[in-house]
């Protein structure tokens, strides 16, 4: 297990810039052809500034799924974008039917429809599809996330998905936001790093429900993350 939450790898460079279950998680991946981001939680902007990450390599985002804390940065991020002048195109993946991503884009598109510097392409992702970024592979593998409401319960589940990024010969697959299963574990198995959500401490403080459809436990996390090389827990509740 890696202790850090940075990795560097031959090919791939992995910096989770924050992964707080409940407020924000924000991920950076890089090579030498540039950058991509893994969802745009509360606070992105001031995580990528002060990280000192350059944002003229940034060639795509990536969303999990919908949730404030995976999404809430994103407008801000697109106006900052805008601020400095991007003359690249953004295209911005998330999962089929993620309308709290598409709705943001659109909206900002609305608002600034004449003096947005950049092109913005939204790209629905469906299970098992592949695609590039800056020449990495990027496949998508369908996890279950269903959100919760103190005192309220489960609810539905909603679009979520996780991906497994590869690069010249090295491999990073990143969970999201997942209950426990079988797909998981094969987004997983054999990769070079996995980056595994672990939101509750044990597996024996939750309901068997709650661990296949909301969140992972830190104990069934590890057990996940054996199957790859080395691996990363996040979402555990502070940032990182």
């Amino acid at each position: 297990m890696v202790d850090s939450h940075s990795w560097q790898g031959k090919n791939l460079k992995v910096e989770v810039l924050c992964s707080v279950a409940g407020i924000a998680q924000h991920i950076w991946i890089s090579n030498e052809k540039g950058s991509l981001l893994i969802d745009a939680g509360d606070g992105i902007l001031g995580d990528l500034l002060s990280n000192e990450l350059d944002l003229d390599t940034l060639k795509g985002v990536i969303f999990t799924h919908g949730h404030f804390d995976h999404m809430g940065g994103l407008h801000s991020l697109l106006g900052y974008l805008r601020m400095i002048d991007r003359k690249e195109l953004l295209p911005i993946f998330a999962p089929e039917k993620c309308i709290e991503v598409f709705s943001i884009v659109e909206n900002f598109k609305k608002c600034y429809s004449e003096t947005i510097p950049f092109k913005i392409s939204c790209k629905e992702v469906e299970s098992f599809k592949v695609f590039q970024i800056a020449e990495m592979s990027i496949q998508s593998y369908p996890v279950v996330h269903s959100g919760s409401i103190e005192g309220s319960g489960i609810l539905d589940p909603i679009p979520a998905l996780g991906y497994k990024i590869s690069y010249e010969g090295e491999s990073i697959a990143i969970s999201g936001d997942t209950g426990y299963s079988s797909d998981l574990k094969e987004l997983v198995r054999g990769v070079d790093l996995a980056i595994i959500e672990a939101t509750y401490r044990k597996s024996n403080q939750v309901s068997k429900e709650y661990l296949e459809k909301v969140h992972l436990s830190e104990d069934l996390a590890r057990e996940i993350g054996k199957l790859a090389k080395d691996f990363i827990l996040v979402h555990r509740g502070k940032c990182n």
